[in-house]
């Protein structure tokens, strides 16, 4: 009797550390690199103000947005948290470079350039497009259109670099260039555009929608979709563990479905990596 005890108490025991396992399995899918699995977490650089992508949430005063739940969503398959560094947008790579983070997210345009630096992971494909205000009725069909116009934009970005090749055109065909005002924040960028300091804002199309639905009849689309663009996650090249565990860990998002699920919260549907 004494025997099938011990018997039945070392099966349970068995069949509970197996079941522990399932659930560590389930709860971390890929095998996270030393370095992040002993401190629990990725540090990401986030520029958090370039709504709705990413920003901080008035009321808890932490990050929210698409990338905060992507980055959120890919930690935990590597049985981590994600944090992060408030960076501007044109010091993301010169702080990854730094130490400063483990990684970035931060609608970062996967870009020739770039990629002499970092490795991508793509999350989304993103569009963008020309904002005014609401009662105006100016519209664009090039970025050449802005001849004369004060644009704002976000600093060191993908779309500051477009507007500065745009106006070399502009200047060729012996029309007046646009003055582009490009600030370190994205959100600062649009209030340049609400405060009257900007005819027009260059940023993500779905920007319209969301400031509308903060305050509506706010902004209006005044342009169609101009460009588009691939958005990743950045890693520097020594960190090839990381750039595969990260692409790892969001190809399980796609399979799971959970990546779906974050694109339909935020709207994102027509962004997503096929």
């Amino acid at each position: 009797m004494l025997l099938y005890m011990n018997i039945k108490l070392k099966l349970s025991i068995l069949l509970s550390l197996l079941a522990l396992l399932v659930v560590t399995s389930a709860n971390a899918a890929v095998n996270a690199p030393a370095n992040i699995n002993s401190k629990g977490q990725i540090l990401f650089c986030t520029e958090l103000a370039y709504p709705p992508w990413e920003m901080i949430n008035p009321t808890t005063n932490e990050p929210e947005g698409f990338d905060i739940d992507i980055a959120a969503a890919v930690a935990k398959g590597m049985g981590v948290s994600a944090e992060h560094k408030d960076i501007s947008f044109d010091g993301l790579i010169p702080a990854l470079q730094a130490g400063q983070c483990d990684a970035i997210i931060s609608g970062l345009a996967n870009r020739e350039k770039r990629r002499e630096v970092v490795d991508f992971v793509d999350y989304a494909i993103a569009g963008n497009s020309l904002l005014t205000k609401a009662d105006s009725s100016a519209s664009f069909e090039t970025l050449e259109d802005l001849s004369g116009l004060k644009v704002s934009v976000a600093v060191g970005s993908y779309l500051e670099e477009e507007l500065s090749s745009a106006n070399e055109a502009i200047a060729s065909s012996g029309k007046e260039k646009m003055k582009i005002v490009a600030l370190a924040k994205g959100t600062d960028a649009f209030q340049q555009l609400i405060a009257g300091l900007a005819d027009v804002y260059l940023g993500s199309t779905d920007q319209a929608g969301y400031f509308n639905k903060q305050k509506p009849g706010l902004v209006r689309l005044a342009s169609p979709q101009l460009l588009t663009l691939t958005v990743g996650m950045a890693t520097l090249h020594k960190d090839k563990d990381l750039h595969n565990a990260i692409k790892d860990s969001f190809n399980a998002m796609i399979s799971s479905g959970e990546y779906q699920e974050i694109l339909d919260k935020w709207g994102f549907e027509a962004m997503t990596i096929k």
